[in-house]
């Protein structure tokens, strides 16, 4: 059991890493959309990250997990809004897809608490994902920047 319990707080940091670097590039997103309610709906998105990294850290720590790895302070984005955006939702469509597999490995692990937070950050990472595509599109199907420069 320890095996499992090792890789499982292994992938709950890694998944937590993740979380954080989808903060970081939903506020870069935010700071740099065209217009007032994108960018509102980016801060709830980011904010949806901060929630799915506090559930990961909270599960890490009553499992005894750490360490945490440290998360790069700045992320490299594509010039074009609808691009970084396009980005952005493979990266959660990825971390749902890394979700199945931590939950599974949770429940063999026989922690259900969490393959909860992994099946809800899953359906929350989803959901995510759609919008960010929906959001895109809106900004521009064929690609060309609607970013602001940075201030």
């Amino acid at each position: 059991m320890g095996g499992l319990k090792n890789r499982l707080t292994a992938s709950l940091a890694a998944a937590w890493e993740a979380e954080v670097l989808g903060v970081l590039a939903l506020e870069k997103l935010a700071d740099r959309a065209p217009d007032a309610r994108i960018r509102a709906r980016l801060a709830a998105l980011a904010a949806g990250c901060q929630a799915h990294a506090s559930r990961l850290l909270a599960r890490m720590a009553a499992i005894g997990g750490g360490p945490l790895p440290v998360p790069p302070d700045d992320l490299e984005m594509p010039e074009s809004f609808a691009d970084a955006a396009r980005l952005e939702a493979a990266r959660a469509k990825s971390s749902a897809d890394r979700y199945v597999v931590m939950a599974n490995l949770a429940r063999r692990a026989m922690d259900p608490s969490a393959a909860w937070v992994c099946e809800l950050n899953r359906a929350e990472e989803l959901d995510r994902a759609a919008e960010l595509h929906e959001i895109a599109a809106r900004c521009g199907a064929g690609g060309s920047s609607f970013m602001a420069p940075p201030a």
